[in-house]
């Protein structure tokens, strides 16, 4: 038994009308422009934040380089072997620190004490949401070159670093599983001047 309601055929109606005005959209010059534009917005909104987004972790990661090359060469001429002191490790930590606060990466700021294992020191941050952020400085890293092996110092930087593009594809694709990593990591090592 079909009943022919009032309400459903005001409802018929308006899906017509909105079938019809999409026809006449679709079949003139300004109407396909429309159509077009909706359908490349969101790949060029993909496009866009991804450029944005790996612009960023590039940024930050030669920020990360420097501050890690700058806690190595700080180091080198620092005392190295039976007389080095935690306040010599200290003042390498100072100098990583330093540098990433002038280059404003703000965001993890590093712990005072460090773990230690032998010539390592392992920092880690003092900051919430930073459990992935490392400085391991390594100041027994042995260096050869050729027949001739000597003592280096290794400072090794991690920092975690958040991506848009996932959150941005998955608009697009609900389904998408797009892994990016969760930190960038740096390293610089020089040879031990003392």
């Amino acid at each position: 038994m079909e009943t022919n309601s009032p309400l459903r055929s005001r409802s018929t109606l308006h899906l017509c009308q909105i079938v019809g005005v999409m026809k006449r959209l679709a079949s003139g010059q300004d109407g396909s422009q429309l159509l077009e534009v909706a359908l490349v917005l969101p790949f060029l909104a993909v496009v866009v934040v991804g450029i944005l987004d790996f612009g960023q972790a590039y940024n930050l990661k030669q920020k990360l380089n420097n501050a890690a090359r700058e806690g190595a060469r700080f180091a080198a001429g620092q005392n190295s072997g039976i007389n080095l002191s935690t306040s010599d490790v200290t003042a390498v930590r100072d100098a990583v620190n330093n540098y990433l606060t002038n280059a404003g990466v703000t965001q993890c700021s590093i712990a005072s004490s460090p773990t230690v294992s032998g010539y390592v020191y392992t920092f880690n941050s003092s900051s919430g949401g930073c459990g992935s952020f490392s400085l391991v400085i390594d100041r027994n890293y042995l260096i050869t070159v050729g027949t001739v092996t000597s003592a280096g110092t290794h400072v090794t930087l991690t920092y975690p670093y958040t991506w848009s593009l996932g959150n941005v594809i998955k608009l697009l694709l609900p389904g998408s599983t797009l892994s990016l990593p969760a930190t960038l990591s740096t390293d610089a090592i020089m040879q031990n001047l003392n």
